[in-house]
């Protein structure tokens, strides 16, 4: 356990400094409750969450995503007729930051055409909202799948991918940023510049540390949904969204505990074997 924390110390420490300069900038009590739950929540996840054997469990796993990232068109749960989040209780959680890095994690174990149907239904849903962000990570995560394969299956998820990127491009996105939720980082550097440096460094090595001294070629899972969060974390700089570990944000980073979990975090490597069909 102790070698899980310490790849996981990097994620501890920018959500703590986040909290931080929430406390000190005046952000109200709850939002520092929240991600405090939500950081021992992500710790627990990433250690005791095991990897489910490819078959009935990931497939059952990934339709109950598509589902919800589906029933956020449908959801009561808006903001100005954006639809991106679920309800629970007086918390909104936003689907794409919350499960899009743990189904990129399950895709090598899903069939190749579930997995192309896998991409369509998320790209496509984050087409129609829209969330340019999840439209990004989504691109991100399939990117690093097309590279570890590169067949015509996987060269099909990411031309979708990005078809459904540059959609969202050309639609103009209402949402109004909400301090410490979106722009934290310029926030923190016009606020205090040698922080916002500090947390920028320890937010790309909670995208990095994991998977140092381990080999790409068995780490793909864990490899494609660090790369769907990076995806968040750098659109955030250019756009008003969810800037994910250092702002307000109980589904980035219960999110990043789940991908972590499900991707093998706490093994040595998962290889793309005969069981892993991408």
């Amino acid at each position: 356990m102790a070698r899980q924390l310490t790849r996981l110390s990097a994620m501890i420490i920018v959500v703590l400094m986040g909290c931080v300069y929430m406390a000190v900038a005046g952000a109200p009590r709850a939002y520092l409750v929240v991600n405090g739950a939500a950081l021992a929540a992500a710790i627990g996840l990433a250690v005791f969450l095991k990897r489910p054997v490819p078959g009935f469990n990931v497939i059952a796993l990934t339709v109950f995503a598509l589902a919800l990232f589906v029933g956020t068109l449908f959801s009561s749960a808006e903001i100005d007729g954006i639809h991106r989040w679920i309800g629970v209780g007086p918390i909104r959680l936003h689907v794409g930051l919350l499960l899009l890095p743990a189904i990129i994690s399950l895709v090598p174990g899903l069939r190749r055409e579930l997995a192309l149907l896998t991409i369509m239904v998320i790209g496509l849903t984050g087409s129609l909202q829209p969330d340019r962000a999840t439209a990004f990570a989504l691109l991100s995560g399939v990117f690093v799948l097309a590279i570890a394969k590169c067949d015509k299956w996987s060269l099909g998820m990411l031309a979708f991918a990005g078809m459904s990127f540059l959609s969202t491009l050309l639609q103009i996105d209402p949402l109004q940023p909400v301090r410490f939720v979106e722009y934290v980082i310029a926030d923190v550097w016009e606020f205090h510049p040698p922080s916002g440096v500090i947390m920028v460094v320890f937010l790309v090595l909670a995208l990095v540390v994991p998977l140092f001294g381990r080999s790409f070629r068995n780490q793909i899972p864990l490899a494609a949904s660090l790369a769907t969060i990076s995806g968040f974390a750098i659109i955030s700089v250019f756009g008003p969204y969810p800037t994910p570990l250092i702002g307000y944000s109980a589904s980035a980073i219960i999110g990043y505990g789940l991908a972590l979990g499900f991707s093998g975090f706490e093994k040595q490597g998962v290889r793309l074997d005969q069981h892993e069909t991408l």
